[in-house]
C-alpha cells in the first residue's frame, strides 16, 4: 500500500513551515506568523489558509475557506438535483436559495460556505465533477467519515473569475491520512480536480 501523501500539484507557493507549537485541551496551534502579528496563533488548517489569503500578485486575489464534511450532501438541498444550471445560478441567487433552504439544512445538519464560496466551487468544478461527488456521497450519514479535504482554496483573476483551484487536506507532522482521506483525494483526482495534502513541518 502506498503509504506516501498524494502531492498537490501544482504548488501552493506558501510555506509549510510552522513555528510555536502548543496544545491546549488535545488542540495543536501554530503561530500564523508575519505579516499577521506576531502572537497570532491558529489551528493547523486556518494557519494554512490565512497563508494563502496573504499571498500577493499583481494580477490576481487569493480567497478560500474551510470545509464542512457535508459539503457534497448540502448542496444539492439547496441548489437542486440539476448539476447543469448550477453555473447559471450568480451569488445573490445562492444566497437566496441558501436562506430558503436554511431549516432543511439545519434539520440535516448540512452546511455549505457562503454564496460567494459557493459560486466560486460552482465556477471551478464542471457540473459532471460537481455530479460524481455527489453521487458518491449522497447515502453517507454522519456515521461515516466523508474525507472531504479541510479546504477549498482558489484565486480571483482581474475579471474576478475563480481559478487556480485546490482542495488541501493539512495534516501535522505526525498525523495520520486516513483512508478515507486518500480515497477521497483520490477521487477528486479522478474527476480533474486539483487535490491533495500538505504535511506540516515543525520549527522551533
Amino acid at each position: 500500500m502506498d503509504t506516501t501523501d498524494p502531492p498537490i500539484k501544482p504548488s501552493l507557493r506558501i510555506s509549510n513551515i510552522v513555528y510555536g507549537r502548543k496544545t491546549v485541551n488535545r488542540r495543536v496551534t501554530y503561530l500564523v506568523g508575519p505579516p499577521r502579528p506576531k502572537n497570532e496563533r491558529a489551528i493547523p488548517e486556518q494557519v494554512v489558509l490565512a497563508r494563502w489569503r496573504m499571498r500577493t500578485s499583481k494580477t490576481l486575489s487569493f480567497s478560500g475557506t474551510r470545509l464542512s464534511p457535508t459539503l457534497w450532501r448540502a448542496l444539492p438541498v439547496v441548489l437542486g438535483t440539476d448539476f447543469k444550471t448550477w453555473p447559471a445560478y450568480d451569488v445573490p441567487e445562492i444566497q437566496r436559495l441558501k436562506k430558503r433552504k436554511a431549516n432543511d439544512l439545519r434539520k440535516n445538519r448540512l452546511k455549505i460556505p457562503g454564496a460567494e464560496i459557493v459560486h466560486a466551487l460552482i465556477a471551478v468544478c464542471r457540473p459532471e465533477s460537481l455530479s460524481k461527488l455527489v453521487d458518491r456521497h449522497k447515502t453517507w450519514g454522519p456515521s461515516r467519515r466523508s474525507g472531504v479535504p479541510d479546504l477549498f482554496l482558489f484565486a480571483r483573476d482581474g475579471k474576478k473569475r475563480a481559478c487556480r483551484a485546490c482542495f488541501v487536506e493539512v495534516k501535522k507532522p505526525e498525523e495520520r491520512l486516513l483512508s478515507s482521506q486518500r480515497d477521497e483525494i483520490i477521487f477528486m483526482k479522478d474527476c480533474s480536480l486539483n487535490a491533495g495534502v500538505l504535511r506540516l513541518i515543525e520549527r522551533r
